[in-house]
């Protein structure tokens, strides 16, 4: 993983891999058949410590507020604590994610984080306090992108602003702004359009 985070999927060499788990590259090439294998069980991996970093194991009985604001924190930390996946994102995204598409197991990983977000969704428009008919999977891609780009742009944007958005208070004001975005959003007060 940290191979392929560092250098990417065209940068990264097997021969590395093999010597940095001090095993041999005919041993690596027996179990995942190619470089290709390889990568694509280390984004398996990576998405599976990622998804189950966002497990719904309070979220789904806490109060639909908190419940969306422990999903957003989780969302946010989990990136931060895992920037090699960030870096792996990237890679595949690089790719146009012909690697992903291999994967047997990636697209299942997001069926029970929709599935949390949805019941989130449901429940607080149930107790009034958010509008129904919000789509998750909107939702989720405006939360993770809030915090993906934050996390992933940091270098250049602390070069644009002159700011290090990795400080503790920092990362604490940007985190309370997406919760309040995502929130108001949410609100049954939303306006629609």
């Amino acid at each position: 993983m940290a191979e392929f985070a560092a250098k990417g999927y065209d940068g990264a060499r097997v021969d590395s891999i093999a010597h940095r788990c001090r095993l041999s590259k005919n041993l690596l090439y027996h179990y995942f058949k190619s470089k290709e294998g390889l990568f694509i069980a280390v984004l398996e991996t990576a998405y599976e410590t990622f998804r189950s970093r966002q497990s719904d194991f309070a979220i789904r009985h806490s109060n639909p507020i908190d419940a969306m604001r422990q999903l957003i924190a989780y969302t946010f930390d989990a990136l931060l604590e895992n920037q090699d996946f960030i870096a792996l994102l990237n890679t595949a995204n690089l790719h146009k994610g012909r690697h992903l598409r291999r994967s047997p197991i990636i697209r299942s990983l997001y069926d029970p984080l929709v599935d949390t977000v949805r019941e989130i969704l449901r429940r607080g428009a149930a107790v009034g306090v958010f509008r129904p008919n919000i789509d998750p999977v909107n939702l989720y891609l405006s939360l993770s992108s809030l915090s993906y780009n934050y996390i992933s742009n940091q270098y250049t944007l602390k070069v644009a602003f002159g700011i290090d958005l990795m400080a503790k208070k920092r990362r604490a004001i940007w985190l309370a702004h997406v919760t309040d975005l995502i929130l108001t959003y949410c609100s049954v007060k939303a306006r629609r359009r």
